[in-house]
């Protein structure tokens, strides 16, 4: 059983919460017909809401090259109604809006954690190099303090002052090391999740499906579940 959420879930979310984008292109495109009554209704009702609230967009050079090569998609997946080609042209709209928002996005949080990931690793030097030092000075101290006759005060207690400067910058580095390890696993998350493409015609026969302007390749877009009289009723017939 699939216990990911549907896809109507990501596409209800949308508005909301862009960042579920990629969760919601990846499910779109992987969608496999007939899908049960109940969802493909969802779909469908949630589609025409973000058609209606879609606005015209001011025909420029950009826009009018996407809605060729889209309408070009639409007619080889054979949707052929003009009136279909503008609805779900602004559906792609929509997408694409998405889309240009999730990666400027993913872009910006790249950047960040990898910025976070220089300094965290000049800090992990940083400490690295001061502990050496001090760890040297301590020896030294230490030396000193156990040659002098009698001990000098002054000299044991620069040796474990130095001593708890050796044992902290380790210690600091180690939990920068570990706040390195998190922020890499940050870092392929949001790599991992990016989705860098669209493929345009398999949203085109996917979102004409799910309309209903086009018949899927398994030739039909829902399947009905029997309900329980139905189900008497085959009893009862066989």
């Amino acid at each position: 059983m699939d216990s990911k959420p549907a896809l109507s879930d990501y596409l209800a979310r949308l508005p909301s919460s862009p960042e579920v984008f990629p969760f919601f292109y990846r499910r779109l495109i992987g969608l496999r017909f007939p899908i049960p009554v109940a969802e493909i209704l969802e779909l469908r009702f949630l589609s025409h809401q973000a058609i209606d609230r879609a606005q015209s967009l001011e025909p420029t050079l950009r826009w009018n090259a996407f809605a060729a090569q889209r309408t070009a998609d639409m007619e080889a997946a054979g949707v052929h109604k003009s009136a279909h080609r503008q609805r779900l042209l602004h559906l792609l709209q929509m997408i694409r809006a998405y889309h240009e928002a999730h990666a400027a996005a993913s872009l910006s949080a790249e950047e960040h954690l990898r910025v976070d990931i220089d300094r965290n690793r000049a800090a992990q030097d940083q400490s690295l190099r001061y502990g050496k030092i001090a760890g040297s000075l301590t020896l030294v101290a230490g030396v000193s303090a156990f040659l002098l006759s009698p001990p000098a005060v002054i000299m044991e207690g620069l040796t474990v002052l130095l001593a708890y400067f050796t044992v902290d910058s380790f210690y600091s580095r180690s939990l920068l090391k570990r706040e390195e390890r998190l922020l890499r696993q940050e870092l392929t998350l949001v790599l991992r999740h990016r989705v860098r493409t669209v493929n345009w015609k398999a949203v085109v026969r996917q979102a004409g499906a799910i309309l209903g302007y086009r018949q899927p390749r398994c030739g039909e877009a829902f399947r009905v579940e029997p309900g329980p009289e139905q189900e008497l009723l085959e009893l009862d017939e066989a």
